[in-house]
């Protein structure tokens, strides 16, 4: 009987543990006032757009909250997608997704709201932001289909292919015109040869030759000598007129 006692008071304290440990979950923006919410934003900075106030608007704004470069940058996300979605067809929104909380006072917390806008040629999402109860960002994102994502995505594919391969074979002109920069610095280097060149060349022409005769003449000399020693007479009984090697 103890042992059963025992059993179910271990029971009951842990239940009353996990109960003290259970937390309250945070209370959720209602879908219709998140739809509400999103559509008035939407319909706010297509307004600034179209009447061109986006400037005036952002200060404001700015001096008031001091959010002037988030609206910036929702009216410019929106004008970019504008382009694409022609007009907004206001009052056909659909929520898509909704993470709003809210705090003790029902204000906005922390979360984003997302819907799907209705173009006359393309759909939308329209995001907003939460952050600690202040507005962080608008963002318009155009819906495409699967046949324009996958046109985009094989165009972006080849303009990035393109363009390593014209880089390649710019490269490859480079390394190939290295072999003209020895022709190049050749063409530079022949130059006409002026007066005093040629005298200088010609004088140095006369040394070389006489210098070729003074040696034969010695040859001639010493061979002379060495004949009329063999022969037991004088070199003046004949005369060396030609000097040939023989195997």
């Amino acid at each position: 009987m103890k042992k059963w006692l025992i059993a179910l008071c271990t029971c009951l304290c842990l239940l009353s543990l996990t109960a003290c440990g259970a937390k309250d979950e945070e209370p959720h923006l209602s879908d219709s006032e998140a739809l509400q919410e999103a559509t008035m934003d939407a319909q706010m900075f297509n307004g600034i757009i179209l009447n061109d106030m986006v400037d005036d608007y952002a200060y404001q704004i700015d001096q008031q909250m001091g959010l002037g470069q988030v609206v910036r940058n929702a009216c410019e996300s929106m004008e970019k997608s504008l382009d694409e979605m022609g007009n907004i067809e206001f009052g056909s929104e659909e929520l898509i997704s909704n993470t709003v909380t809210l705090d003790s006072l029902g204000n906005f917390k922390d979360g984003s709201i997302q819907i799907l806008l209705h173009g006359t040629v393309r759909d939308a999402i329209f995001e907003v932001v939460f952050e600690r109860g202040v507005y962080k960002s608008f963002t318009t994102n155009v819906k495409y289909t699967f046949g324009e994502s996958m046109q985009k995505a094989g165009l972006n594919t080849l303009l990035g292919m393109g363009t390593v391969f014209c880089v390649l074979i710019l490269i490859s002109l480079i390394i190939t015109a290295f072999n003209l920069i020895p022709v190049i610095q050749g063409a530079f280097k022949k130059r006409p040869v002026s007066a005093n060149e040629k005298v200088v060349d010609s004088a140095i022409a006369q040394i070389i030759e006489n210098e070729e005769k003074t040696d034969d003449s010695e040859l001639v000399a010493v061979i002379s000598a060495a004949i009329a020693a063999y022969e037991g007479t004088s070199s003046d009984g004949f005369v060396v007129r030609s000097i040939r090697r023989t195997r």
